[in-house]
């Protein structure tokens, strides 16, 4: 009967859910009190945005760097004296009294997209030779959120603790569980590898349709199927239980009017959407804040623009242009890039920061803000990432290349104390002169601040205690 019954259930889970969310939606054990007293997160919002944005261009403005090299746009006041930030960021600017900024990260000395990807999302060297897979993309160390939700646990039982949101590319290719149980990966609400628009008409969590034919007096009568199974002696024992409860919890998330919303904007402000921005960008940014406010416990926003990206002429592209930030072709014009790739009608790096900057401004300043009247900011820790930096010196497309002995992030909330700047570069902005911190040391922040003792270790498939971090400390900065 225990065999029967374990075969109906994975029917179900395939036949109703498609993607086996049956096992993402496992139940998750909450975590005891640790008593650390820098505990002041409940959840965390991680706002990464993919290609390696240009530190001098946004947190760490260098007005005195050589001519021939420096940023056009010149620092500016915040709303924080003696703090400064890009003229490039004007609204972001002012909300610097929220912001602790870390001008003296690192990232991995290989410089690759991947690699920085990999190192921000899991707090491990991407060689590590404990964890190193086949290829980057089998790293077999879990991602943080994933580490996260293992140890804590959601508020919100018929949702997973750990969602990409929309989920593209990098993230997507090398986000996973690691050696923890699957129902611990991130749930990743894209379809598509290099993302899809979340402004466009219509978008939705497609994992979330039913099969064709599967209405829903069809997947109610499964759902009893389910619950008569339960009276079913095999039914009590502990495996039997767990199955249980984590297909309860699918059904949950397919039915549920409340879950139904978090995905939707219809119910959202015209304001809220205006403030956002009604595009790609402005609308994930807000679809992280709704999956935070539904009581997700570890969300990361991915943000890339996708290929179906309309309205942008002269890109190089029919219908658009990937705009990520790996700008190695004028990277300081006001229109394409332009360069080999644009003259090959590729145009791979996208728009230029001039033109992309104002989107990132104003979405991401209205997250702050938002969440700020909101109340959630107390208790969710923000944190603005990106893979790398780029080179303090334009090449001869009068671009800038991958740079990974210096560049900037930016922290907000759960008792961040805001308005402060931590560590310093040089005056390109090459080299970091003060307070060096690394992705290690990212993701050691992180479980501090969730208040997760990194000093029991994790526990391997075959019992073995490993580390949380690879040899991260956490940015002591950031701690009030």
């Amino acid at each position: 009967m225990d065999q029967d019954r374990r075969r109906v259930l994975q029917g179900l889970s395939a036949g109703v859910l498609g993607y086996g969310l049956g096992d993402l939606l496992a139940l998750q054990t909450a975590m005891a009190d640790s008593g650390n007293p820098h505990q002041q997160a409940r959840n965390v919002l991680v706002i990464y945005e993919e290609g390696g944005i240009s530190q001098m261009d946004t947190w760490d403005p260098k007005p005195d760097a050589p001519a021939d090299h420096r940023s056009p746009y010149h620092p500016i006041s915040t709303n924080v004296p003696g703090i400064q930030f890009s003229s490039l960021m004007p609204m972001v600017a002012q909300h610097a009294n929220k912001l602790a900024v870390v001008r003296s990260m690192t990232s991995t000395p290989v410089a690759g997209h991947i690699e920085g990807c990999l190192e921000f999302m899991k707090g491990y060297r991407f060689n590590s030779p404990l964890f190193q897979g086949t290829d980057l993309r089998s790293h077999r160390f879990p991602d943080i959120g994933s580490v996260v939700t293992e140890s804590m646990g959601t508020d919100r039982s018929e949702l997973p603790g750990y969602v990409l949101c929309p989920g593209a590319n990098l993230p997507n290719h090398v986000g996973n569980a690691g050696f923890l149980h699957r129902s611990r990966a991130p749930w990743k609400l894209g379809t598509k590898s290099l993302g899809e628009n979340v402004a466009l008409p219509g978008w939705h969590v497609k994992s979330l349709d039913p099969l064709p034919g599967l209405d829903a007096r069809r997947l109610h009568s499964r759902q009893s199927l389910l619950e008569s199974l339960d009276g079913a002696p095999a039914a009590s024992t502990q495996v039997a239980s767990g199955f249980s409860r984590s297909y309860e919890n699918a059904f949950s998330l397919l039915t549920s009017p409340a879950v139904q919303r978090t995905f939707s904007f219809e119910t959202e402000n015209p304001k809220t959407l205006d403030r956002y921005g009604r595009d790609h960008r402005g609308m994930s940014y807000l679809l992280g804040r709704k999956l935070i406010e539904a009581g997700v416990r570890f969300v990361t926003v991915t943000v890339i623009q996708p290929s179906d990206l309309v309205g942008r002429p002269n890109t190089g592209e029919p219908n658009g242009a990937f705009l990520n930030w790996d700008h190695h072709e004028g990277i300081y014009q006001n229109g394409p890039c332009g360069g080999p790739q644009a003259m090959s009608n590729g145009e791979r790096y996208g728009l230029p920061h001039p033109v992309m900057m104002p989107s990132l401004d104003r979405s991401l300043s209205a997250l702050l803000e938002d969440m700020d009247q909101r109340g959630l900011l107390a208790e969710t820790l923000v944190c603005f990432i990106t893979e790398m930096g780029r080179t303090p010196r334009l090449n001869k497309w009068q671009g800038r290349d991958h740079w990974a002995r210096a560049m900037s992030v930016a922290f907000a909330g759960a008792g961040v104390p805001g308005g402060q700047v931590i560590g310093q570069t040089d005056r390109e902005a090459a080299d970091v002169v003060s307070q060096r911190y690394t992705p290690y040391d990212y993701a050691e922040t992180v479980y501090r601040k969730l208040g997760i003792d990194t000093g029991q270790r994790l526990k391997m498939a075959d019992g073995r205690p490993v580390e949380f971090s690879d040899g991260g400390r956490p940015i002591v900065e950031l701690f009030a």
